[in-house]
Formats: C-alpha cells, sequence, structure tokens
C-alpha cells in the first residue's frame, strides 16, 4: 500500500515519526481500511497525550492536517513548524471560531486529509469528556469520508497531570470509516449516535482487557493537579504526592498508584480504585459546595503569573498575586499596583458571569476571556488548575438551566 505524503512530511515521518515508533513502541491496528482515502477526509480521535496527533500521523499513510490550539502557534520553533511544515489550522480553545470552520472548509475542498480531536483538549482521567453535537454538526456538513480512531495507552504512558513518561506501549486503532455515501442517507441524530459510539473510549475499560503495565517509580506525582479535593477532609488543595503516592497533609487519607492506573486507598469508607472515580467524587462534592455556599471565599492559591492585554501581547504583570474563588468569581489581589490601559488597581474582580470562556493551557496556564477580554493566571505547579475550570463550568451550567 502505497504512501501519499509532502515532502516535508516524509522527512519528518522518516525522523521524528521512526523516533516516535522506537520510543513508545507504538504500533497501529486496522489502518488498511483507510486506503484509499487521500483525501478529501476528517480524522477524529480522543485526546489523551500530547504526542496524540504525532503518533497518529507516524502511523498513518497520508498527510494529515491537524487543528492546533492557537496558543502554540505563539511560541518560537513550534509555530514555524506548524505553520510552515504541517500546515497546521489554528484554533481558539474554549470559543467558537468561524475562521477555523472557513479553514477546515478551504482544506478539504483542496483536497487535504485534516486531524481533529473533538474533545477539544486532553482527557485529566484517561475517561472520554463531552463529545458536543457540533462534531456531529461536522461531519453532515463536510460530507467527505470520517476516520474514527482511538489513541490506546496514550494515558497511561503520560497522564495530563504528570511530568514523567512511563514505560509502556502506545497504539493507534483505527475504529470506523464513515463514507460520503453513509453520511448522507442518515439523519443528524444517527450521525450523532454514530459518531458518540465510535468516539467513545475508556481508559479504565481498556486497560481492564488489556492488563498492559506502564512502569514508573512517579506514578502519583503531580496529581494533586487532578485531585484537588480530599475525599475524606473534603478540603481543597491539600493532597501532595511523592513516589507512587498521593497524601492528604490534613487527614492522612492517602492512595496508593500501580502500574495498571489503578489506585488503592487507606480508608475502606473510600474504596476507590480508579482515577475516575476519585475525579467523578470531586466534581460532584464542588457543584454540592458551590450550591450551598451562598458567599463567601471557597478557594484561594498564591499565583505566580497574571497576563493581560498588551499593544502587541499578552503582557506579564505580576507574578506572585493571591487568587480568591467565591461563589460570584475570581478576586485577583497583588502587592502592588497594576498598570492595565490607563487604570491602577490593586485588586481585580472577574463575576464568572463575565466570562465567556475558560481553558487550561501548557504549564497549568488558565486562559479565560471577560467581556471580550484575554486574561491568563497561573498558580504554583503542585496546585491545581482544574478546579477553576470545573467551578467555572459548573456556574455556567447553573446560569444556563
Amino acid at each position: 500500500m502505497k504512501e501519499n505524503l509532502t515532502p516535508a512530511y516524509r522527512v519528518l515521518k522518516a525522523t521524528y515519526g521512526r523516533f516516535l515508533k522506537h520510543k513508545y513502541s507504538l504500533s497501529c491496528e486496522a489502518i488498511e481500511s483507510v486506503y484509499p482515502f487521500t483525501g478529501p477526509a476528517i480524522v477524529f480521535a480522543n485526546h489523551t497525550h500530547t504526542n496524540d496527533p504525532f503518533f497518529i500521523s507516524a502511523v498513518y499513510p497520508y498527510t494529515i492536517r491537524w487543528v492546533a490550539g492557537s496558543y502554540l502557534f505563539k511560541m518560537k520553533g513550534v509555530g514555524f513548524l506548524l505553520r510552515h511544515l504541517v500546515r497546521a489550522i489554528p484554533k481558539s480553545q474554549g470559543r467558537s471560531d468561524l475562521e477555523t470552520i472557513r479553514s477546515i472548509s478551504k482544506a478539504l475542498k483542496d483536497g487535504d486529509i485534516v486531524g481533529l480531536f473533538p474533545e477539544g483538549t486532553r482527557s485529566w482521567d484517561g475517561e472520554m469528556m463531552d463529545i458536543t453535537g457540533a462534531t456531529a454538526k461536522l461531519v453532515r456538513l463536510f460530507r467527505v469520508p470520517v476516520i474514527f480512531a482511538h489513541i490506546e495507552g496514550g494515558f497511561l504512558n503520560k497522564p495530563r497531570w504528570s511530568d514523567t513518561v512511563r514505560k509502556g506501549p502506545v497504539s493507534v486503532r483505527i475504529v470506523r470509516v464513515l463514507s460520503p455515501e453513509e453520511i448522507a442517507s442518515m439523519s443528524l441524530p444517527e450521525i450523532q449516535s454514530i459518531t458518540k459510539e465510535c468516539l467513545s473510549f475508556s481508559t479504565d475499560e481498556w486497560e481492564e482487557k488489556a492488563r498492559i503495565p506502564y512502569e514508573s517509580k512517579t506514578l502519583a506525582e503531580g496529581s494533586e493537579r487532578l485531585f484537588y479535593l480530599c475525599p475524606k477532609c473534603h478540603a481543597f488543595s491539600t493532597v501532595r504526592s511523592s513516589g507512587n503516592k498521593a497524601e492528604c497533609s490534613t487527614c492522612g487519607f492517602s492512595a496508593e498508584f500501580d502500574e495498571y492506573g489503578r489506585i488503592r486507598t487507606n480508608d475502606s469508607a473510600i474504596p476507590f480504585t480508579k482515577l475516575s472515580e476519585w475525579h467523578e467524587y470531586e466534581k460532584s462534592e464542588m457543584e454540592r459546595i458551590y450550591e450551598n455556599a451562598a458567599s463567601g471565599s471557597l478557594f484561594s492559591d498564591d499565583g505566580i503569573l497574571f497576563q493581560i492585554p498588551g499593544k502587541k501581547k499578552l503582557q506579564t504583570v505580576s507574578t506572585s498575586f493571591r487568587i480568591e474563588c467565591s461563589h460570584e468569581g475570581l478576586r485577583f489581589v497583588f502587592p502592588e499596583t497594576v498598570d492595565h490601559n490607563g487604570r491602577r488597581f490593586r485588586e481585580l474582580e472577574i463575576p464568572f458571569s463575565s466570562i465567556e470562556s475558560m481553558v487550561i493551557n501548557a504549564k497549568q496556564t488558565v486562559e479565560f476571556y471577560s467581556c471580550g477580554v484575554q486574561y491568563r493566571f497561573r498558580t504554583s505547579l503542585d496546585r491545581s488548575a482544574l478546579k477553576y475550570q470545573e467551578l467555572y463550568l459548573i456556574t455556567k451550567s447553573k446560569g444556563e438551566s
């Protein structure tokens, strides 16, 4: 089966692609089913690892133009690679972007293959996040072949919250190819159902069958970025990790991590065995706390980076400040007066009702738009940025209900 690659992709595949196959024991299943869809076509996949687009491209026989977060284009080196070598399509995370849709449409009209991750961001616990109806609408709108792929083992190889790679393989499995004729014969609800079925992937369920060990001496380190609530004392930001163990500094609750992505707690009253169980608990507990707290601070952190719009790019105005999160919104308290567009202040309050989107970028950086203005902040790396986003999503759902 002959590959159809651009010269740049051919070089990248022969170099970086070969490196990925060796380092991650990268393999592929059912790749023959994508022939002869040289383009136009769409590739959809779950998103669990920073290298997911490169994993797929390393084993895929044709050039894929990936949709990538627009913040990546601002990085030196990475931005050049995305623009000029792989011709990636920028997307502003968390915001509706008609320009991205137009770019995808043009790429498909030019006969290209476009790759997307419908979740929009990497999974925090290895489980699939919500797939919105917009994905099915794209399928019906473009009516080109759609290839559904699963990244298997990616999360256990390097969880989003971890700084280290574990020893264990990654595999790309082609789940299904949906032809334009099949798409044309389906209603939108039918397309939504098939899209959800083909994209749904659970690391817990996969590992239950695969039983592949992912070994490391630091299996738990960084997990406090995911586990922002202790299930025993219900305190925020008290979990600390070391080696293969995460422990609450307040009540002593602890969980031991194993090489199969499971945890074992030291409290029989809290029988979590999966990361996703702890994560689901803290999301529901966060919602309960929010509903019961009419006013006052819910949690707070020390911040190490706060950025606001400058003349050409975001500018850093503080590297030491306090973040207080209440029922109403975010409050930033600065030790020195901050100057922003001629306005000087020591405190800045952002109501949740004014926030249009909130995402988490590299290095636990929270990026949000309020009244059309872009802001970024970062806490210390042993704190969870995730709790801010998940609280925001709770407030948004309550406001829409």
